[in-house]
């Protein structure tokens, strides 16, 4: 005759400040998700965003400083600026930073935009591309039809004042395609069907390097290259945020060379922005809430986005956008 089995249970006791032997202790919740370029020369003055919106604004002495409560409805994906204003992709909907807070910008009834980064950002909804630097009975100016739909897009390098149509790159399964002087989408002679990422109207990148759009001519990154971010630079510089050989690296593509300087992350965090300016200042942001600041003369200090908020009112919390 078999034994009765016996079923044991076994309950783990939670000691405040304790954790189990060989467990990992929890990550920091993230601080920033993006950064957003400068409106002037001035790498310093790109405005550090949080993961639900939270605007970070330099202070001009060094310090990154939240002074308001204002949040969007999902978190942020990407940012980048539309007439100067900081636009943000969250969950889809688009964004535009009013001094009073984020409102929603109407580009559909129905689906989910995309957007570019980088100073000049477009905006698409499968097909249908929208510029967001003007504006036509108060909704976003429709730019163009793309024969498929809109996989990832880029706006320009550089803004040209005075311009009738924008320029800019989009991917999409037929391949890449710009822009003609009537605004017609067409493909980009010789460019490669698909690229890793877009980057603005000048540059891509591809698994053999950084890929000028006006020549169709890589520009090969060493071995053992992993890109984390690429944005725009200044002179149709291209700038990327890499690991190259395990270190971490700030790369400026400029003239077809790699301009290369060591990015010291301890503890390590997730960089998720990056701006360069045209006197060599760098500010690249970390996930963490630390940013990487790079001075004129190539000194490297680190600081930390902070928060001053007023007092909270009595009443209801304030509204989230949407």
């Amino acid at each position: 005759m078999r034994a009765p089995s016996v079923l044991l249970a076994f309950a783990v006791l939670a000691i405040p400040g304790a954790r189990l032997a060989g467990a990992k202790p929890a990550a920091a919740p993230a601080r920033l998700a993006a950064l957003a370029p400068p409106t002037t020369d001035d790498a310093l003055r790109a405005v550090a965003i949080g993961p639900d919106g939270e605007v970070y604004e330099p202070d001009g002495k060094g310090a990154w400083i939240r002074t308001q409560r204002i949040t969007t409805a999902d978190p942020i994906a990407i940012v980048g600026r539309a007439d100067g204003a900081v636009i943000a992709n969250a969950g889809g909907a688009v964004y535009r930073l009013a001094p009073n807070g984020w409102s929603a910008l109407r580009l559909v009834q129905q689906g989910k935009a995309i957007t570019s980064g980088g100073s000049n950002a477009i905006a698409a909804v499968g097909r249908q591309l929208f510029a967001l630097d003007r504006m036509e009975r108060g909704e976003p100016a429709k730019l163009a039809v793309a024969p498929a739909d809109v996989l990832a897009i880029a706006g320009a390098q550089v803004a040209k004042p005075g311009a009738k149509l924008p320029s800019y790159v989009v991917a999409t399964d037929k391949g890449l395609l710009r822009p003609d002087k009537t605004g017609k989408l067409v493909a980009i002679a010789g460019a490669p069907k698909r690229v890793n990422r877009l980057v603005s109207d000048v540059w891509a990148i591809t698994d053999k390097g950084a890929l000028d759009l006006r020549t169709n001519k890589p520009v090969a990154w060493p071995a053992g290259t992993t890109i984390t971010l690429a944005t725009p630079g200044p002179a149709d510089s291209l700038v990327v945020v890499a690991t190259i050989a395990k270190q971490p690296e700030l790369v400026v593509v400029r003239a077809g060379k790699l301009e290369r300087a060591p990015l010291a992350i301890t503890p390590p965090s997730a960089p998720v922005g990056v701006a360069v300016d045209r006197a060599g200042r760098a500010v690249v942001a970390l996930r963490d809430g630390r940013l990487l600041v790079r001075d004129k003369a190539g000194a490297w200090t680190t600081t930390e986005v902070k928060d001053a908020l007023p007092a909270d009112k009595p009443g209801p919390p304030p509204a989230t956008s949407r």
